[in-house]
């Protein structure tokens, strides 16, 4: 059975290449693409609560203060780039989303890594 985070690492990869789709015909992000946002953010918080759990456990985490900070870093990245593609409506603003996507999927990553 696939783990929550290798699902969200291919889902928000496959959001960075939908958004470049959207930086290349000039569209500015939509509903659909908030919505798609807004249900991995759920994903995000879910891994972040369990991982947090798995912390306070005392499962064996490489290092546990950077593995939080990872996971809290992962719930920031994807609502900031929201944020500025809102108000800065033109097309390197929606760029802007692509960075975002792939530095969450990155931050998973690294998360995965450190738990080991």
């Amino acid at each position: 059975m696939l783990e929550l985070q290798t699902v969200l690492i291919g889902a928000l990869l496959l959001l960075t290449l939908v958004v470049g789709v959207y930086v290349a015909l000039d569209r500015g992000p939509d509903r659909f693409l908030l919505g798609v946002i807004g249900v991995l953010e759920v994903a995000l918080l879910a891994l972040a609560v369990t991982g947090i759990v798995q912390v306070v456990g005392d499962a064996e985490i490489v290092s546990p203060a950077a593995f939080v900070l990872y996971l809290l870093a992962a719930l920031v990245v994807l609502p900031l780039g929201v944020m500025w593609s809102w108000a800065d409506r033109s097309r390197g603003s929606t760029a802007v989303l692509a960075v975002a996507a792939f530095t969450t999927a990155f931050l998973v990553l690294r998360s995965i890594q450190l738990h080991g």
